[in-house]
């Protein structure tokens, strides 16, 4: 499957809401993802789920982008909180970096031999 395929497939809500057009969000995003990943096409991402993964954080980045100028507001005895939107955005962005935090580039796990924190006790 294509990555413009998943993500159409997977955030076709997202993509309909946002107004995101294959040849300009998706695309972004799709590079935003491959760059993640450390590739300059799809033919080189040779693991999809770590692909995925790293689309899955492309695009609730481009979705945060496209909404963090949205303002609360209240006009004829209305309120309305856009935020919201933001702040959602904000926790599946989280979530989506928890899921692929180990296919992150950064991403280590040091072990030491040494007792470096004589705080932590049995």
């Amino acid at each position: 499957m294509a990555l413009a395929d998943y993500i159409t497939s997977n955030f076709g809500q997202i993509k309909t809401q946002l107004d995101w057009s294959d040849s300009e969000e998706i695309t972004a995003i799709t590079d935003k993802a491959l760059e993640l990943y450390g590739v300059a096409t799809e033919a080189e991402a040779t693991d999809s789920k770590k692909l995925h993964a790293l689309a899955d954080i492309a695009v609730w980045r481009q979705a945060l982008a496209d909404v963090s100028l949205d303002t609360n507001y209240s006009a004829d005895g209305a309120s309305y909180q856009l935020s919201q939107q933001a702040d959602m955005i904000r926790r599946n962005l989280d979530e989506a970096y928890n899921s692929a935090i180990v296919y992150m580039s950064n991403y280590a796990i040091g072990v030491s031999a040494t007792d470096d924190h004589p705080d932590w006790t049995a």
